[in-house]
């Protein structure tokens, strides 16, 4: 299967192509088992997935759910233990509903938020039975083929000229983008947050040549983050979904990482990378391109024992720890004196205590403490309202009104940490108000572009963190 996967996204020749099509044609379907999130399970077909009964060793929970979404009376039959949890819904559903689908239907007409009924239903882990097409069976309808006429090989190009090259970026409908993800997730056990709650009317295609094309894909407006403007990337070569990820930006500066699938990984990835970066360039500002300890290897040994450090490394990323760097070039030392020399793994995990980072922006940018700004706000909450949240957010909701026109609820609290707020020059508050339009409006793309150009902004919000605590970069 991942050999034709493989062989449709590289085609050799059009013959080869159409025979690898036909054989596509030919695979069964895709079946798994997974726990998906309510934001999957709500977008995937009805018929396609249903409640793994065999998965679930605690029904208590589940029951506990429904105990409070029936009459008075049901709840007898649920507290029989002479009827079991299964039976009782197949006598609660309406006919032709899966037993899933029931669960979804109860808590959809519960008073709780779509955010609360997320939460209820994630807290319950339920694992459901999926089936959607093969692997080989997902694409996004291409248009020109791009064939590989020549074996695929590693290639060394410098990416800062191929990242400032422009591009052509277009806004598209979304729903086939969202739906061929989905898919190619789905089918191999994985889900990412901001596809779960994708905005299918906040979509941009990219056609970076050779036949690759990137995806971006915001999130629905109720599931935003506060400040960053967060995005679901698909890769797809000639069509074929090879590789996803998440990006969120906020001022110039966005946390890296292509999850390239099984099948694709080695021959294009620099190629690929240089291109993602190029287009979050373009499309959302980004001139500084970080990774995280995690993705150097601390605490993830697949990272580690893949060499993620050095990966990296080739590409140009540098170590933000100085002595880290100082250990790489030690390390390149060793590898010039002598040819097929490789860091053990002893080493590996000291070239991953850093972030690494790739910057265009000549120091202008750098990664936010979004979690330390959090923990300031509790603090603020607790000091200044008592604790009482629903009395900060509407007193705080109600000023950011006054002073700037517009309401928006998920940074009212943080804005008015701000001691100066009020005094801010005219030019600065048109920026922010048109900020917080941009955050509810339907694409997130405008708010990042501003979020980039409010240096008052970041400045003031840096202000606000502990002291220390301005920059998430160690060293």
């Amino acid at each position: 299967m991942r050999d034709i996967c493989f062989r449709r996204a590289y085609p050799r020749s059009r013959a080869e192509l159409s025979r690898v099509k036909k054989a596509a044609s030919a695979a069964a379907f895709a079946r798994t088992t997974y726990p998906f999130s309510y934001g999957v399970v709500r977008r995937l077909p009805p018929g396609s997935v249903d409640l793994d009964w065999d998965e679930l060793k605690d029904d208590e929970p589940l029951t506990d759910l429904l105990m409070m979404a029936v009459t008075p009376g049901e709840s007898q039959g649920l507290e029989d233990i002479g009827i079991t949890l299964p039976g009782w819904i197949e006598s609660a559903k309406p006919e032709g509903m899966t037993d899933l689908g029931f669960i979804l239907d109860i808590l959809a007409k519960s008073p709780l938020s779509a955010q609360q009924q997320a939460y209820v239903y994630d807290a319950l882990s339920l694992h459901v039975c999926y089936e959607g097409p093969a692997l080989s069976g997902i694409v996004l309808p291409a248009g020109r083929v791009h064939y590989q006429k020549a074996p695929l090989r590693k290639e060394h190009f410098p990416l800062a000229p191929v990242i400032k090259r422009p591009i052509r970026a277009a806004r598209v409908p979304g729903r086939r983008i969202v739906e061929v993800s989905l898919k190619a997730l789905c089918a191999r056990d994985l889900e990412l947050y901001p596809l779960s709650y994708a905005n299918e009317d906040d979509a941009t295609l990219v056609s970076c040549g050779r036949g690759v094309k990137i995806a971006l894909v915001g999130v629905l407006p109720g599931y935003r983050s506060p400040l960053e403007a967060l995005y679901f990337f698909l890769v797809l070569k000639n069509g074929v979904p090879v590789g996803y990820g998440p990006a969120g930006v906020f001022c110039g500066c966005c946390e890296m990482g292509i999850n390239l699938f099984p099948e694709f990984r080695g021959g294009e990835i620099r190629y690929i990378y240089a291109q993602f970066m190029r287009v979050l360039r373009h499309v959302l500002g980004v001139e500084y391109y970080f990774l995280t300890w995690y993705g150097m290897g601390e605490l993830n040994e697949e990272a580690l024992r893949s060499g993620a450090f050095w990966f990296y490394r080739k590409l140009g990323f540098r170590a933000s720890n100085p002595e880290v760097e100082a250990l790489a070039k030690a390390e390149e030392e060793k590898m010039r004196a002598r040819p097929g020399y490789k860091s053990d793994l002893r080493t590996l995990r000291r070239l991953s205590h850093t972030w690494a980072y790739f910057d265009l922006s000549e120091g202008r940018c750098r990664p936010f403490p979004f979690g330390a700004l959090g923990v300031a706000q509790t603090r603020f909450v607790a000091k200044r309202f008592r604790g009482d949240r629903a009395k900060a957010e509407r007193q705080c909701d109600a000023r950011i009104r006054r002073l700037f026109g517009v309401s928006y609820l998920p940074l009212a609290v943080t804005l008015c940490m701000i001691p100066d707020l009020g005094r801010w020059s005219e030019a600065d508050k048109s920026m922010l108000a048109r900020i917080l339009r941009a955050k509810q409006g339907r694409s997130e793309i405008r708010a990042a572009l501003l979020m980039k150009k409010h240096t008052r902004l970041r400045r003031a919000l840096e202000g606000l963190l502990p002291a220390g605590d301005g920059s998430l970069m160690p060293g």
